[in-house]
């Protein structure tokens, strides 16, 4: 059964009819594009003289303007249209208009009676003209301007006649509803997102502030939330479970995700928010980080978000203030990821059954709420797509976390690890007490700096950075691969071939991606050859001297401002810049290991598995060949090459042979 207001407009293209009706028989040249052919349209209006419509039975003006005028959908057009306009804040002239519009793409019989009406077959949307004049108000029009709410909110969309050219005039221009407006009046709603948790179990430390606003923000449209933190934090779930608790839901668009018309992909995004009854929440993350692209968007995008009265709310990782420039009425509540007490809860909230493991990952990760919530579930559902039996232990749950925090370290350093162990490194007692207080250090920084309050005595500085220099081959690599590895950290290995750029101002950007993706993928960074990057500045003789000191500045700013773990290895100690040393929490000297040790290590580079001859004279290979482990390494394995074309077990002639091979290579006079 047709909605009310269908038949009501019905009533009005027979009014339009009979007062506009003579119109299709002023030019014969028009009717072939009718649905009947001249003689009977003359029949169907009447004869020359006569009122048109008569010849149809049409009642007169008078009494179809009476019918109008007592039509019940006048008052109550439909639960659909109602839910429309209300939340679209139209008023009754705006929806008239709008259903107006609507109509052919909703009746068949209003499609066949709009293109007999305006006496071209041809035409299939109605012109701005026309509506007009079926609605009796010439006035209409300034309603289908660029800046007036119908067309601001793409509830209508205007488009050119071919038969104009661009640009059409407006009174000429045609005039179509969308599909999800046409679904809306229809009564089909768009549905807001669920609430994922309450407001009290999201551990927030600016949750009064966020309350408070966003209860304001539903209820009146200001003010316009500007929250910022990291993702994931719960600045979106914040505004959500307190919207829910008023009835409405969020409708989340990422910024950056636009496509190429921008303005018009957010207008209809602004106007599902409207339709569903949710709060709009614009994730500028990613846009406001590219500040080119942004600025090139401002003067488009700025002006729609101002003119949006709906709830707004928008989160981004850091301040921007060209956004305040843009958008009046920001109103900033910054987030910051919980302390570690806070983490552990979360996490314990999170396992549940499994809440054991809370302590052990809380001092392992800091990270954001939904991380947490992400890991716990796709690392349950890891194992159950498995087939594996049991809980997911520790390992499951790190492994989930380090997939979920969704960063793009990758495309500027690539992941290191390796595959020794502490046993088999051979390093002077002092080197290894150094080496065991910087692994405590990382293991505690969360209980010095927010349990005993540090953090707050330290406000800049608190990145953990370490020096390891020494010669070739002394295992300051393979040291930072092993503290990685007893933190249960990931390590990532910065590509200097995919920061450093011949072009000014591009490698700043990219060591600025390195730090933030780092940051957010809570992982350790290493510099191997640090020296080609932490160099000593220049006196300046030239621009190239200049862009040089530029990116050494940058690169003294941001390790300032670095909150994470950064180890640095070179074999250039002094190439290094005295300001860089300044910021290092712990240098550490791998000196040449001694004969003894170096007997140690020809000993434990042999795998239990190799097949080894009797009498290996370790202590004389130690004392004969003044070689790093990273040498001594590479003997052993040319060794077993030897023995292993010789179809032979590695023995002290094998050894000896690949130790002089490799001294030769190294230079040496053997």
């Amino acid at each position: 059964m047709s909605p009310l207001w269908i038949d009501l407009l019905l009533l009005r293209v027979k009014r339009y009819v009979r007062r506009y009706g003579r119109r299709m028989v002023q030019a014969s040249g028009t009717l072939s594009q009718l649905f009947v052919g001249i003689d009977e349209a003359r029949g169907v209006l009447g004869p020359e003289g006569s009122g048109p419509g008569d010849a149809l039975g049409l009642p007169t003006l008078d009494a179809l303007d009476e019918a109008i005028e007592g039509h019940p959908a006048r008052t109550d057009p439909g639960a659909g249209v109602r839910a429309v306009a209300e939340r679209m804040g139209l008023d009754a002239a705006q929806t008239q208009l709008l259903l107006a519009a609507a109509g052919p793409a909703i009746s068949i019989d209003l499609a066949r009676l709009y293109a007999f009406a305006w006496a071209d077959f041809a035409v299939k949307r109605p012109s701005v003209g026309f509506l007009c004049e079926l609605l009796g108000d010439d006035g209409l029009r300034v309603e289908l301007l660029p800046h007036a709410r119908l067309v601001r909110y793409r509830l209508v969309t205007l488009r050119d006649a071919a038969a104009w050219g661009e640009p059409t005039p407006l009174l000429h221009r045609g005039v179509v509803v969308p599909d999800p407006v046409v679904a809306a009046l229809m009564g089909d709603l768009p549905s807001a997102e669920p609430t994922e948790r309450p407001f009290d179990e999201l551990l927030l430390g600016p949750g009064p502030q966020v309350r408070g606003a966003t209860e304001r923000a539903v209820e009146g449209g200001q003010p316009r939330l500007f929250l910022i933190g990291p993702r994931g934090v719960g600045r979106r779930s914040a505004v959500a479970a307190v919207a829910s608790e008023r009835g409405w839901g969020v409708h989340a668009v990422e910024l950056h995700r636009l496509g190429e018309d921008p303005a018009t992909a957010l207008a209809e995004q602004m106007r599902s928010a409207l339709l569903s009854r949710s709060v709009l929440v614009l994730r500028g993350d990613e846009l406001f980080d590219d500040v080119e692209t942004w600025d090139a968007l401002a003067p488009r995008l700025g002006p729609l978000i101002d003119a949006y009265d709906g709830p707004l709310a928008i989160t981004s990782a850091g301040p921007v203030a060209s956004l305040h420039r843009s958008v009046t009425g920001l109103y900033d509540i910054a987030f910051t990821l919980p302390s570690a007490a806070e983490q552990r809860t979360l996490w314990a909230r999170a396992l549940g059954e499994d809440s054991d493991l809370a302590d052990a990952l809380g001092r392992r990760f800091t990270i954001a709420p939904g991380t947490i919530h992400d890991a716990v579930r796709e690392a349950r559902g890891r194992r159950a797509l498995a087939g594996q039996s049991g809980p997911p232990d520790e390992q499951d749950f790190a492994g989930a976390v380090r997939r979920r925090l969704d960063h793009a370290l990758s495309q500027v350093a690539e992941p290191f690890a390796t595959s020794l162990t502490w046993d088999d490194v051979v390093l002077p007692a002092e080197v290894k007490e150094t080496l065991d207080e910087i692994t405590a250090h990382a293991r505690h920084r969360e209980k010095v700096y927010d349990e005993w309050g540090f953090r707050r005595t330290m406000s800049y500085g608190r990145g953990l950075a370490c020096l390891f220099c020494g010669p070739p081959g002394t295992g300051k690599t393979m040291v930072a691969g092993l503290i990685a590895q007893s933190l249960g950290r990931e390590i990532y290995r910065v590509d200097l071939s995919r920061v450093v750029s011949k072009w000014v101002g591009e490698t700043e950007k990219n060591l600025a991606r390195v730090f933030d993706e780092a940051e957010r993928a809570q992982v350790i960074l290493l510099f191997d050859e640090a020296d080609s990057l932490f160099a000593t500045r220049t006196e300046v003789r030239g621009s190239n001297d200049r862009f040089a000191n530029m990116e050494i500045n940058y690169l003294l700013q941001r390790m300032e401002q670095y909150d994470g773990m950064s180890l640095l290895t070179t074999n250039f100690e002094q190439s290094i810049d005295e300001a860089f040393k300044r910021r290092l929490k712990f240098k550490v000297d791998f000196p040449m290991p001694d004969a003894d040790d170096r007997a140690s290590m020809w000993r434990r580079m042999i795998p239990a598995e190799a097949s080894v001859a009797d009498g290996v004279r370790f202590a004389v290979l130690g004392k004969r060949y003044k070689l790093a482990g990273g040498h001594i390494k590479n003997a052993v394995l040319r060794a077993a090459f030897y023995a292993a074309e010789a179809d032979a077990p590695i023995d002290h002639a094998l050894l000896e042979k690949a130790a002089i091979a490799e001294s030769r290579e190294l230079g040496r006079l053997v």
